[in-house]
């Protein structure tokens, strides 16, 4: 095949090479594949190979579209109006913008393909709360170092439903936005929201925290909490049907990373374990 009729079917290669890199092929693999596009590779690939390996994730059947068209408006974005019959970097000379542009589209493809902690999936507004609803939504905390604390005030600003049959994230407000973990421990829950979500298989609940303040017990100090990110994040699939309630206990437990004596420090992070739905009294598996 020759390098004009290599470059008319870049697009095609790069999908190809991309799934084999995700499949567990070597890069220098692929560039060897297609010698007369390898220049114009590279830089992809080596940012899909970089993503791949930071994230596990396998994207939807239907990401790779929704992804492809993002990474073609990234890629005519970074190139200006100029005609595609050549390699890229034979436009990029006195151009270091456009260069720059192509570098983005590189993360660009390298996320959409194979995901980040960060939902790439729209997120809607969800129901309305509403006391008779089929889903139930509390906080608990595990005893751990919460023992330490005479309280630790978490503030939710948000909380995110992944809806896997629609493939759509739902966003409800919590009803009740400040919970004091202190007062919820073991068996103990808060009821922060109720409503009607559409029936669906949920796989994912990703609550927004604005803030979190502790106050030791022993003297009255308010300490820092540290979160992994402003995230907290459980994947843990459960249903919500139409004629049943679904409660959804989410467990969230602090921990000391410290030696004690004054030196602990904490973090703030969701109890998969301690955590899961119950439908009318029975527990999902």
């Amino acid at each position: 095949m020759n390098k004009e009729k290599t470059m008319e079917n870049f697009d095609k290669i790069l999908d190809e090479c991309i799934d084999r890199v995700n499949s567990g092929e070597s890069l220098q693999s692929c560039l060897t594949s297609y010698p007369a596009c390898a220049e114009q590779l590279k830089p992809l690939l080596s940012a899909a190979a970089k993503s791949k390996s930071a994230f596990a994730f396998t994207p939807q059947p239907h990401a790779k579209t929704a992804a492809r068209g993002r990474f073609d408006a990234a890629r005519v974005g970074s190139r200006g109006n100029t005609q595609y019959t050549g390699g890229w970097l034979s436009r990029v000379v006195g151009k270091p913008l456009i260069f720059a542009g192509v570098a983005v589209a590189a993360v660009v493809v390298a996320v959409l393909y194979f995901g980040s902690n960060q939902p790439y999936y729209p997120i809607i507004p969800g129901p309305e709360p509403h006391a008779e609803g089929n889903f139930v939504l509390l906080i608990s905390d595990d005893i751990n170092a919460i023992a330490d604390f005479a309280s630790v005030d978490v503030t939710i600003s948000a909380v995110q439903l992944f809806a896997s049959g629609e493939g759509k994230w739902l966003e409800i407000e919590p009803e009740i936005k400040q919970v004091d973990l202190a007062s919820v421990q073991g068996d103990d829950s808060i009821q922060i929201w109720r409503g009607d979500l559409p029936e669906d298989e949920y796989t994912k609940i990703v609550i927004d925290v604005e803030s979190v303040r502790g106050v030791l017990k022993a003297t009255g100090e308010s300490v820092d909490i540290k979160l992994p990110s402003s995230k907290l994040q459980l994947h843990l699939p459960f249903r919500v049907s139409a004629g049943t309630v679904t409660s959804f206990t989410y467990d969230i437990t602090v921990f000391s990373t410290g030696s004690g004596h004054g030196n602990s420090k904490y973090i703030l992070k969701p109890q998969a374990g301690e955590s899961g739905a119950v439908v009318a009294g029975r527990k999902q598996d």
